[in-house]
């Protein structure tokens, strides 16, 4: 173990210094942190909407009856409860590249205000331009459509805010702005420099979705994205297919594309298809049959995609104040199988210590789901339940086979101990960090006394 962590130190701790230090994916880091905070709230209300059980299982009676009071208040009221989820994680990718322009535009000593609210525009032209809709009673409707505003636009939302602040310094650099004379306040002055940058800008961004559309009316820079993303995984109806689909959400997740939204369209069909065979063949009492795409519910097993409540497990008992206040901000959310909080705020994603244990603990997990339903280990899945159920509970439902429960438990200690060594690196590295911080603060604040005392 020790020649791991010494391994992992010495390979991956330059390139995370790297992913650290290099402008743009530290600008990427701290505002895909910036939106740590909504997603939290946001998961609170998901899970108020969503009780851990099914009205099948409530009108069993028993145990499952003392929810349902709390089903009966969120299916009557599930809408309103989901509001702040909408308003929070639903608009994520909007927050995204307003912190990520904020952060880059800071770097370079531009005006941050100015660049993300610039980036933010520019994604709500790109990825939700308004609509105008003519309704039975003749009156005109106005309406976006919020498909790529959640995570699902957050890939979109990076380049978007990323070109923006790239492009705007070009303008800057080259003298592309209208200069204003001196005298002027500098709030004004910055607000006529940015006025071709800006024009510049809409003019790339809001043209490619018109030359997008001219091919295809459909199509627009975000669903191009997912539609060039999907490619590599057009074959999903086999054993290599589905582990390919599992490490193509993995490795989306990485890069801060929302995996299973692009790859949706491809399996729903087939999952659908796989749950409805299983089931006719349950109604019969004949044996049921392991689906591969079945392999893609096993990387959300337990703390969400990636199964990442191992790793929020052994934050618990980490050395660093960053990971520990980490760990116990997010096991209520992982253990009701609510990840974004663990990818964006460990963060997972652009972190090349944690990524490869959140690709290979979740591979791995898909492999022992597989061998262990073959092996008739496990039932395979027959009904197609949709919630947010949390772990022991979300794989117990779909087959009604209390081994899940056993099974769930074992994946949690083997993926704590895929874990352990780079979440060992990592803390050590923040750590550090923390201490240098420390210091620095203690010669600043000693300094500080030093000069008051002379100044007596």
């Amino acid at each position: 173990m020790n020649k791991m962590m010494k391994l992992i130190q010495e390979k991956l701790t330059p390139i995370a210094n790297f992913f650290g230090q290099q402008r743009h994916f530290a600008a990427l880091q701290k505002g895909i942190m910036t939106t740590i905070s909504f997603i939290l709230v946001s998961a609170i209300f998901m899970i108020i909407a969503n009780p851990p059980v099914t009205p099948e299982l409530v009108e069993q009676g028993g145990f499952w009856s003392i929810f349902s009071g709390w089903l009966n208040f969120a299916t009557a009221n599930k809408m309103t409860i989901l509001i702040p989820f909408n308003m929070t994680m639903g608009m994520i990718s909007v927050i995204a590249a307003f912190a990520i322009a904020y952060y880059l535009a800071a770097s370079y000593k531009m005006s941050a205000l100015n660049s993300g609210l610039t980036a933010m525009i520019l994604f709500f032209i790109t990825a939700a331009p308004t609509m105008y809709y003519q309704l039975a009673d003749e009156t005109t409707l106005s309406a976006i459509n919020t498909n790529y505003l959640g995570a699902a636009g957050l890939f979109c939302a990076i380049l978007v805010s990323l070109l923006s602040v790239e492009i705007t310094r070009f303008c800057q650099t080259h003298n592309l702005t209208i200069k204003m004379p001196d005298g002027i306040p500098p709030f004004l002055s910055d607000i006529f420099n940015s006025l071709v940058p800006l024009l510049l800008n809409i003019s790339i961004f809001f043209g490619g979705n018109l030359l997008i559309s001219v091919f295809d009316p459909k199509l627009s820079i975000p669903s191009l994205i997912e539609n060039i993303l999907r490619i590599p995984i057009a074959g999903v109806n086999s054993v290599p297919g589905a582990l390919l689909v599992c490490f193509f959400i993995l490795i989306c997740w990485c890069v801060g594309v929302h995996g299973m939204m692009v790859v949706m369209p491809l399996t729903t069909p087939i999952t659908l298809a796989a749950f409805a065979e299983n089931a006719e063949l349950f109604a019969s009492g004949q044996p049921l049959v392991f689906h591969p795409i079945f392999m893609t519910m096993a990387i959300a097993f337990i703390g969400g995609t990636g199964n990442t409540l191992s790793f929020v497990l052994l934050c618990l008992k980490a050395e660093s104040k960053q990971l520990k206040v980490f760990g116990k901000a997010s096991i209520i959310p992982s253990i009701f199988r609510v990840s974004e909080p663990v990818i964006f705020g460990a963060p997972i994603m652009f972190n090349p210590i944690l990524m490869i244990p959140f690709v290979v603990g979740g591979m791995l997990s898909a492999i022992l789901f597989w061998l262990a339903c073959i092996s008739g280990l496990l039932t395979s899945p027959y009904l197609l339940i949709t919630g947010t159920f949390p772990i022991l509970i979300n794989g117990f439902i779909k087959s009604l086979d209390w081994r899940y429960i056993v099974f769930e438990i074992l994946l949690t200690i083997i993926l704590i101990f895929v874990w352990y060594p780079f979440f060992k690196v990592y803390d050590k590295q923040l750590l550090e960090q923390e201490k240098e911080n420390e210091s620095n603060q203690a010669q600043n604040d000693e300094l500080i006394e030093e000069g008051l005392y002379s100044n007596e």
